[in-house]
């Protein structure tokens, strides 16, 4: 049953890379799917910060799809709507990531995970980058960058293969989604 859930989060992770990119709101329900499919997965192997962070992943998807249907309206045809990251944001953000990932890491720690420390950095990653998508700033990308090249690594570490091969794929996408967010993208 954990396989097929693997390889069910890689389909519907795909379908979501894809409509994340377009920006297109189909993609938060869609994420959804994808979420309590990785959830299980992550729960089924101790890896508690990650299953942690696909629920949030799911109460985000609720939030980002109000947040960009109401800013949708604010641009034309075929361009995506971005905000701009201010200096007040990233320092907020830089802020929450110190403290949230060392707390993550130490409860991590405590619950027996396998590998807090990659556990916790990609569930810290996540959830900025999880807000910084909901409110369409460009640099979210830069932050999935990050944290799905560390998911690689730990998926592969831990053997979930089916997964390892969604985070490369979301390692691609992420490029993909900075360079076609630079370009097609208007700050409202």
């Amino acid at each position: 049953m954990i396989h097929f859930l693997e390889i069910f989060s890689l389909v519907t992770g795909l379908v979501y890379v894809w409509l994340q990119v377009r920006q297109s709101n189909w993609m938060w329900p869609v994420d959804i799917l994808s979420c309590v499919a990785a959830t299980i997965v992550f729960i089924d192997d101790s890896l508690w910060a990650n299953a942690g962070l696909n629920i949030y992943y799911c109460l985000m998807a609720i939030w980002g799809a109000y947040s960009w249907i109401r800013d949708s309206k604010k641009v034309s045809g075929g361009e995506l709507h971005l905000k701009k990251l201010t200096k007040g944001v990233f320092l907020a953000s830089f802020g929450i990531g110190l403290i949230g990932g060392a707390g993550l890491i130490m409860v991590l720690h405590l619950v027996g995970d396998p590998a807090p420390y990659m556990d916790g950095l990609i569930g810290i990653l996540g959830v900025l980058g999880t807000w910084w998508l909901a409110q369409s700033y460009l640099e979210n990308w830069l932050l999935w960058l990050a944290a799905d090249t560390l998911g690689v690594v730990l998926c592969l570490t831990e053997g979930l293969y089916w997964m390892s091969a969604l985070y490369l794929i979301y390692v691609a996408a992420a490029v993909w989604g900075w360079t076609n967010w630079r370009k097609n993208g208007v700050i409202i």
